[in-house]
């Protein structure tokens, strides 16, 4: 029997639908989307019967079905999210290094200024410069978003802290720069620099290790130096007078010509118990420097020196005398110290702030004997006998001698007479060779 023209067109449409079929089978197996992410594959799926199947031709069939399917980054590890990171990193490391390098330099040259010539408004404005750019690194280093892989979120967040202590420590240098003290307060906030970069260098190269792409971000090394001091001791002068030497009560009295430069030492340990000073036209400063036992006569004349340049460049004065002891009491028990027109502390009006081409230092500090050092508890019983007597004679209105006055004060103070007189001898044997103004 002859099959109908419908029937045979029946017959023929099935293998072109199993066909068509099975092309849109396969097509289904290799969608990422056919199993939603983060979701469990049934164990019967259409992967699973394709194992079974005969693909067509050049047709890629997956032979095991994947229990658990997560979505794919659209990048391996590097991608360009993270090159883009390294890039802004890159860019910061590098300006964050050379901005080290320029701190170093700008307190190097402060030091050294008799040398390098450099002035006090520009190591200002160089630190002023150095303040303003750890804060934009500090900042733009902020804004930055590290990727996840790998622990880049914990190193980023090292360097950036890192980045925040530079910019802390760079507003501390600044002012440590304006501030009236020897360097010390500057030189400590260099150290503070110094120690966050190189922890801001540490995190960055762990980042690029992490990474691992190109080469190394060449970061400088960056140390406290131990550099020579040089200051000068005085300005320039057209003209001087010669340098003259005179004899007064123990102590000897030189002009120094102002063209003398002098390479300084650590300067000893010392305190500025007292300081002042007409703020007005002319500025003339005083003070009262405390220093360390078995201080040198050369040694009082170097801290002076160190204490003059300080102060010429952050008060600009016309004159300034430094009286040093060892103990508050008395006056310049280890000499005097000034700078001013000609070595006269009176012509303080013949220079013009901030000028010092007519200024001489006058150095009248002595050599000590610092074998008739008091001892503290000879230094208490005279500080106690001494605060007794002023009482008495505010009270009393009288000024008793002592032959009168140490019984008083020996019942007052349940002390012995003679621990009382012993004290009294010690100072006076201590202050014996102090400076006496002529």
């Amino acid at each position: 029997m002859t099959p109908s023209p419908k029937t045979s067109l029946s017959r023929n449409r099935v293998p072109w639908l199993l066909c068509a079929f099975l092309v849109a089978l396969v097509a289904c197996s290799d969608d990422p989307e056919v199993v939603p992410p983060e979701t469990t594959a049934p164990d019967t799926t259409r992967a699973v019967e394709l194992t079974t199947t005969t693909a067509p031709a050049g047709t890629q069939v997956a032979t095991t079905a994947p229990t658990t399917t997560t979505s794919m980054p659209d990048e391996e590890f590097p991608g360009r999210t993270v090159l883009a990171y390294l890039e802004e990193i890159r860019d910061i490391a590098v300006a964050t290094g050379q901005m080290a390098q320029d701190m170093r330099a700008a307190n190097n040259d402060w030091d050294n200024r008799s040398v390098t010539g450099v002035t006090f408004g520009e190591t200002e404005a160089a630190l002023v410069s150095i303040r303003d750019q750890a804060r934009q690194l500090r900042d733009a280093i902020g804004l930055v978003e590290p990727p996840t892989e790998f622990g880049l979120p914990v190193e980023h967040q090292t360097a950036w802290v890192a980045s925040g202590e530079m910019a802390d420590a760079a507003v501390e240098a600044l002012a440590g720069l304006r501030s009236p003290d020897t360097g010390e307060r500057r030189r400590a906030a260099l150290s503070d620099f110094i120690v966050a970069f190189e922890r801001f260098s540490g995190a960055v190269g762990r980042i690029v290790d992490i990474i691992d792409v190109g080469g190394a971000i060449d970061l400088p090394t960056v140390t406290v130096a131990t550099t020579t001091t040089t200051t000068t001791t005085a300005a320039a002068a057209t003209t001087t007078s010669a340098p003259a030497t005179t004899t007064t009560a123990g102590a000897t009295t030189t002009t120094v010509p102002p063209t003398t430069t002098t390479t300084l030492p650590a300067v000893v340990d010392h305190a500025i118990v007292d300081s002042g000073g007409d703020s007005s036209d002319p500025v003339q400063i005083w003070m009262t420097v405390s220093v360390e036992d078995g201080t040198t006569k050369d040694q009082l004349a170097r801290l002076a020196t160190r204490l003059a340049t300080e102060y010429r460049l952050s008060r600009e004065y016309q004159a300034l005398v430094i009286h040093f002891v060892r103990f508050p009491e008395g006056t310049a028990t280890l000499g005097r110290w000034t700078d001013a027109p000609h070595g006269d502390w009176a012509r303080a009006g013949e220079a013009t702030k901030g000028d010092y081409s007519t200024h001489q230092i006058v150095d009248e500090t002595i050599e000590k004997d610092w074998s008739s050092l008091p001892t503290d508890e000879q230094m208490d019983v005279y500080r106690r006998y001494r605060d007794y007597r002023t009482a008495y004679q505010i009270d009393n209105e009288v000024d008793p001698p002592p032959a009168e006055l140490i019984p008083l004060a020996a019942t007052a103070l349940g002390l012995d007479e003679a621990v009382i007189r012993d004290a009294l001898d010690a100072w006076s044997a201590w202050v014996q060779d102090a400076w006496r103004p002529s």
